[in-house]
């Protein structure tokens, strides 16, 4: 019995993956997934575009590029605006709320990017073996800290606010030079990233508000019983 309700529900796993590459990548084959002994896939197509992206790098670097600038650049943007926020430059938030901001950004990105992976099982580009390319977790925290650190100086900063998707970007770039990921991958991890951010700031901005309706209410209803108390002085003092 319990064969059988794991049998089904890899098929209805599969199906779920072959749905999904139908909407998200509509280039793909929607063929039914092949799984070897291990339950990996191994027919997953990339596009024309990106196939000669990930060729001209190979023949260009004639090897995978070993850099580690990716893993150090997504942090950024975060580190920026704590920086100057310990400086005393003035930013949208105070600092203890913008490390909640930014934990819940990052909890968002991961629900998102990690989620889509296990669905779509995408395959990273050769030399790379697994399945869980699509989308790119490194430029989504990097292009979500972009956004934190746009949202945070713009009013102060407004050029140096921007530079963050620079740094962003060039995460981008380095993933697909080191065949980390395909160009379709990094394109829904920055859309991803970017969503997160905007996500946990209305989250944050709606509590805000709720708080401060929360204290008018508590304001009035202290007041009100003072005027019934001068209203009954009043009408005892009629003849």
């Amino acid at each position: 019995m319990t064969r059988q309700v794991t049998h089904t529900s890899t098929h209805v796993f599969g199906l779920c993956q072959v749905v999904a590459r139908g909407i998200v990548f509509p280039n793909y084959s929607c063929k039914p997934q092949i799984y070897n002994n291990q339950d990996q896939k191994i027919n997953v197509m990339p596009n024309v575009v990106e196939k000669h992206i990930h060729n001209f790098f190979l023949k260009k670097n004639e090897a995978i590029v070993d850099i580690s600038a990716d893993d150090r650049l997504k942090w950024l943007p975060f580190a920026v605006v704590f920086l100057l926020n310990a400086l005393g430059v003035q930013t949208r938030s105070s600092w203890k709320k913008q490390v909640l901001i930014a934990g819940a950004t990052e909890a968002i990105r991961y629900l998102l990017s990690d989620n889509l992976k296990k669905l779509v099982g995408e395959h990273r580009p050769f030399p790379y073996f697994g399945h869980h390319s699509f989308p790119s977790g490194h430029t989504a925290s990097s292009f979500a800290g972009a956004e934190v650190m746009h949202k945070e100086l713009k009013n102060s900063l407004p050029l140096l606010s921007c530079t963050g998707y620079a740094a962003a970007t060039a995460v981008a770039v380095v993933r697909v030079v080191k065949s980390r990921h395909w160009v379709r991958d990094v394109i829904a991890g920055a859309a991803i990233g970017i969503l997160s951010a905007k996500l946990a700031y209305c989250l944050f901005n709606r509590r805000a508000k709720m708080n401060t309706r929360a204290k008018l209410y508590n304001a009035g209803s202290e007041e009100r019983p003072k005027v019934r108390k001068q209203e009954d002085v009043d009408i005892s003092k009629l003849p």
